[in-house]
């Protein structure tokens, strides 16, 4: 069951085994992660976990052995990063991005096949220096290019985290108060690389907790109903929801300090409807109508909520004057969706008390023309929202006509990003198209974004997470 799983982040730092992602501080009887001796890019706790992983990780294991030592390879691929200090790190990141992009072409090409997610994350996830860019692989291959004898300097990490290299006491100092002090702009609540790669390393231990006890990932959602609608400016994820995961602490292998990563575990599902509700509250403003309506329309042109479907009974939790919640979700990934009946979704007891239900209807196409087929059968919505669209990046077209339908038809609207720099590039093809954008939905942080940081593959700095940003909300 565990090797079947994606390695966390830290298997592919070599922080963990790479086959049951236990970390060194996990290890019993004195054991210890040892690399594997060819690629030296993963890391086992004991010989009877690389036995039962050699099957799956033999052939990429011996491409990367040869690509670093195939004088051809070398060639190609040692260029754009020196061993000095960067001081403009988007422009090294780009550079390590284009560098890593090479090398997933080439051992593509060398295995006649497509890589997997595992492999090209221990590409993406290899240790660099912060303040250069040079990795393990990349010193040795370089010292080999030069003929150079002798022992060869290797990166060391930051002591704190582990997750952050320097491959010198030099980029050490000329980085470590950024790493260590300075706010990352994609985290949360002013913690800086360094305190958020900390909660990371804890994240990481509790989905390990969850997985080995094959309960999936983390999701929650309160059972509570507020008295009347509360509105969202001015609270927190701590304020709203960390009282209710004490119940949590029981659970073997977890304590009560743990509540922290619970939260940030359950702001993943959650970030959904409360992003929702948020949007619903800024483009409403004072008119709070929309809190009272006898049934609410919320139309998403996404797919992934598919996974978290219970989590959107919180919009009925927090607005108990409305009576149904109908979500209608639209995408072409919702071809696997057997037809468009409306599914009576569960709720919990105390709304099925009071008379509260809730639906979801999917339609397997791009949302305008899903809302075109219609035509004069259709009904704005009292929200349309696109989670985590990338429109900059896939699909633009589609998501042009998507967002032209929306101003024609004066639909409430509201798109998500998972970083600043995409939520940035969505915000100029969204305002290109004619809307004017809220001040409050976006291009910004999204108070209500999930608080669960993951480290951004083929860069040196950086965090992404579900709607972490918003990219840009309009009234139509």
């Amino acid at each position: 069951m565990q090797a079947q799983r994606v390695p966390p982040t830290t298997a592919y730092l070599g922080l963990a085994c790479y086959r049951c992602f236990k970390e060194q501080r996990e290890l019993s009887g004195g054991a210890e992660l040892k690399k594997c001796s060819q690629c030296r890019r993963v890391s086992y706790c004991s010989p009877v976990c690389q036995k039962g992983d050699w099957a799956q990780h033999k052939t990429f294991c011996k491409a990367l052995f040869g690509f670093e030592n195939n004088p051809g390879t070398r060639a190609i691929t040692l260029f754009s990063l020196a061993d000095a200090v960067h001081e403009d790190l988007d422009s090294l990141n780009f550079l390590i991005e284009e560098r890593a992009l090479n090398e997933a072409k080439i051992l593509s090409l060398n295995l006649h096949r497509t890589l997997t997610t595992p492999e090209l994350n221990l590409i993406g996830w290899e240790p660099r220096c912060i303040a250069c860019g040079q990795s393990d692989r990349l010193i040795r291959m370089v010292a080999a290019e030069k003929n150079r004898t002798g022992p060869v300097p290797m990166t060391r990490p930051c002591p704190s985290c582990q997750m952050t290299y320097y491959c010198s006491e030099e980029h050490c100092n000329a980085m470590e108060h950024r790493h260590r002090n300075t706010p990352d702009k994609d985290g949360h609540d002013g913690l800086s690389q360094c305190q958020l790669q900390q909660e990371m390393r804890q994240d990481i231990r509790v989905a390990n907790v969850f997985a080995m006890a094959q309960a999936g990932q983390f999701q929650w959602a309160p059972e509570r109903t507020l008295a009347s609608w509360q509105p969202l400016e001015g609270t927190t994820w701590n304020s709203e929801y960390s009282d209710g995961l004490t119940e949590f602490s029981s659970i073997p292998g977890l304590t009560k300090d743990i509540i922290p990563a619970l939260l940030r575990a359950s702001s993943d599902a959650l970030s959904y409807p409360l992003t929702i509700l948020w949007a619903l509250e800024h483009l409403n403003g004072e008119d709070l109508s929309w809190t009272r309506k006898k049934t609410l329309t919320v139309h998403v042109a996404n797919q992934n909520e598919l996974l978290f479907a219970r989590t959107f009974e919180e919009i009925l939790h927090r607005l108990p004057d409305v009576k149904h919640l109908k979500l209608i979700l639209c995408g072409p990934e919702l071809s696997t969706v057997d037809g468009n009946d409306v599914i009576e979704m569960e709720t919990c007891p105390e709304c099925n008390k009071n008379g509260r239900s809730r639906t979801h209807q999917h339609f397997w196409d791009f949302y305008h023309i899903y809302a075109s087929n219609l035509g004069q059968e259709y009904k704005k919505p009292d929200l349309a929202v696109a989670f985590n669209s990338g429109l900059s990046e896939n699909s633009t077209e589609p998501w042009r006509q998507t967002i032209n339908f929306l101003l024609e038809h004066h639909v409430p609207s509201v798109f998500t990003s998972y970083n600043s720099i995409e939520a940035m590039k969505d915000a100029e093809v969204i305002a290109k198209a004619g809307a004017i954008l809220h001040s409050n939905l976006g291009p910004i942080r999204n108070p209500w974004g999930s608080i669960l940081c993951k480290k951004e593959p083929n860069r040196v700095t950086g965090f992404y997470s579900v709607n972490g940003w918003l990219a840009g909300g309009f009234s139509g």
